[in-house]
């Protein structure tokens, strides 16, 4: 398998960012390219037809001061970059989401789905992790081979997330079709068209409907499941509408499948293309709480964010004006040589590891507890089933998105 290699690209700040967000241009040389920009242009104002002029964030300390500064709010702007606007199906989805609401509507509502998302309730779904890792490698142990990602990794995390929110095992085809559509549109580094956008309305008529389907019934007959639970809460909250319950859901879905899905497989990847730290984690299983954090930074499933600045904003020697959209890179932050000593090294002993895969402040991620438990459980059954497991191929095939990143297949063997 050939190593990327920096020969032949480009050293303008410009052309870095094009060829970060182009995913035929930035090929398997992504790590490459956020050094190269890092080194050439650590505080840069990009210019693009579609995304503006965003300020692109590859440093640690840069991501850190920018995401506790209160001017820096996340909203429906972010839409906007995506070509997605009022009227589309999508649109009216996505903005109901409180992930592209400010505070107060943000804070009120991420407090009432957090209830989902309790210690004790993530807890609960241990066992249930691990019997689902366990039966998938059972099923194609004979078989000495499988896709990590359509085999294992996509059926946990869909399983997962679908019996947290309700939705019948038997449903899960079909959701993940409409959560692939709406992700591919919803990605900043996209190339909006009639047919993308296309595909994405149908897929959010046919979630929403769906969704519908669902509240009205668990409206009857409620369940132990995070839909009941938030019309349980809809009863003495008057900002809760079945629209919120539903984009809500599409939301926790979204964010808990497909990042989850990517880190499964790029954490198997990154383990087998580094067989001295798999060894070490087979010989010291325990270690897998610290190698989960070294494997989220390495490589995270949430390569950017974008945000708005609602005021004029000092940063260094510049001014990020009102309006203006700021990147944070988290790939590029998790790889930054001022703060991890020799970055591109896997380290599952790394201390102080402080990466930034889940965001930080208001927009941390819900789910990083349930997605920490998931990848503990279902790299530790692939160390402990699989001894002798190997990577099947020598071209790595990766998804066309930047935001949620991951592979499009990886076959293995044992």
């Amino acid at each position: 398998m050939s190593e990327p290699s920096s020969e032949g690209l480009p050293s303008e700040p410009g052309e870095i960012f094009l060829h970060i967000l182009d995913p035929a241009k930035r090929g398997r040389n992504l790590v490459v390219l956020y050094h190269r920009l890092r080194s050439v242009a650590p505080i840069y104002q990009a210019q693009h037809p579609r995304l503006g002029r965003p300020w692109v964030v590859t440093r640690h300390a840069d991501d850190v001061a920018l995401v506790r500064n209160p001017g820096l709010v996340k909203d429906e702007r972010i839409l906007a970059l995506s070509g997605i606007g009022p009227g589309e199906p999508l649109y009216e989805i996505l903005r109901r989401m409180f992930a592209f609401n400010p505070p107060p509507r943000h804070t009120r509502l991420r407090s009432l789905v957090n209830r989902g998302f309790t210690p004790r309730s993530v807890e609960q779904l241990r066992g249930r992790i691990r019997e689902l890792a366990d039966s998938l490698i059972e099923a194609r142990l004979a078989d000495g081979q499988m896709d990590l990602v359509a085999d294992y990794a996509f059926p946990i995390s869909v399983g997962v997330i679908c019996e947290m929110i309700g939705a019948p095992v038997e449903d899960v085809p079909r959701i993940e079709g409409w959560a692939t559509a709406i992700s591919a549109r919803a990605d900043e580094g996209a190339v909006p068209s009639p047919e993308s956008a296309r595909i994405a309305d149908d897929a959010a008529r046919g979630f929403l409907g769906y969704l519908r389907g669902l509240i009205a019934e668990r409206r009857r007959v409620p369940q132990d499941d995070l839909v009941s639970r938030l019309l349980a809460v809809q009863r003495e909250a008057d900002d809760l509408a079945d629209e919120d319950i539903a984009a809500t859901a599409i939301l926790l879905f979204q964010a808990g499948h497909e990042t989850t899905a990517n880190m499964i497989g790029k954490g198997a990847l990154a383990l087998l293309q580094h067989p001295a730290e798999l060894a070490k984690l087979r010989a010291h299983p325990a270690l897998i709480a610290n190698a989960t954090e070294e494997l989220l930074r390495y490589d995270t499933p949430v390569q950017l964010t974008t945000k708005f600045a609602s005021r004029d904003i000092p940063f260094h020697d510049r001014i990020i004006r009102e309006g203006d959209p700021v990147m944070l890179v988290w790939g590029a932050v998790n790889r930054d040589p001022e703060r991890y000593a020799d970055p591109d090294r896997l380290d599952l002993e790394r201390p102080d590891i402080d990466h930034h895969s889940f965001g930080m402040g208001a927009h941390y991620c819900l789910g990083a507890a349930l997605a920490r438990l998931e990848v503990e459980q279902t790299i530790l059954a692939l160390v402990r089933h699989l001894p002798g497991l190997r990577l099947a191929t020598d071209e790595l095939v990766y998804k066309p998105q930047l935001h949620l990143h991951g592979l499009a297949t990886l076959p293995v063997a044992w």
